[in-house]
């Protein structure tokens, strides 16, 4: 029942978008995803809809959090029963290992980025473009590639970014 809940509450929340903006869509989209087990320490500022989120394991978002498009953040792993079969130790039955993951407060999590099981991911935090993330990432830190390594200070990154845009390339986004 919870999932088609879950469905028929995103759902509306892609007509809000369309018809009422990104406030209610987020709103819509924060309940839906609350049905799913994800809890929140605050209001994200953006959420895909085609971002997957498995919140089997544990799943908290802080404020001010984006998730960019098919961004994938799990909670749970089946590799357990591969490794078992693998050493002649079959389980009668799958074995899912899960284990929370936990994103702070301003996380900017990049486009086709996966966010594995038992990931901690302090505050002010870019995950970069098709990142793969597991283990603790530090406040302030950009991290970028595949598996996800430390770039930079996030200071030190906007600094660059601010010395190397051109203005003509900025917009701001409608509310």
């Amino acid at each position: 029942m919870k999932r088609y809940l879950f469905y028929l509450i995103k759902f509306i929340a892609l007509l809000a978008k369309a018809i009422c903006g990104r406030f209610a869509y987020m709103y819509l989209l924060t309940r839906a995803l609350k049905q799913k087990g994800v809890s929140f320490t605050g209001m994200p500022r953006y959420i895909e809809r085609d971002v997957y989120i498995d919140a089997e394991g544990g799943l908290s978002i802080g404020n001010n959090v984006v998730v960019s498009t098919r961004a994938i953040i799990l909670t749970h792993d089946y590799s357990f029963t591969t490794g078992l079969d693998a050493i002649g130790e079959r389980p009668d039955t799958d074995i899912e290992i899960r284990v929370p993951v936990k994103i702070g407060n301003n996380v900017f999590i990049g486009a086709g980025a996966i966010i594995l099981p038992g990931t901690t991911i302090e505050d002010n935090v870019i995950i970069g473009a098709g990142a793969l993330v597991k283990g603790l990432i530090k406040s302030d830190s950009v991290i970028i590639g595949n598996p996800g390594q430390y770039l930079c200070d996030i200071k030190e990154w906007i600094a660059k970014k601010k010395q190397n845009t051109n203005p003509s390339q900025l917009f701001k986004d409608k509310k």
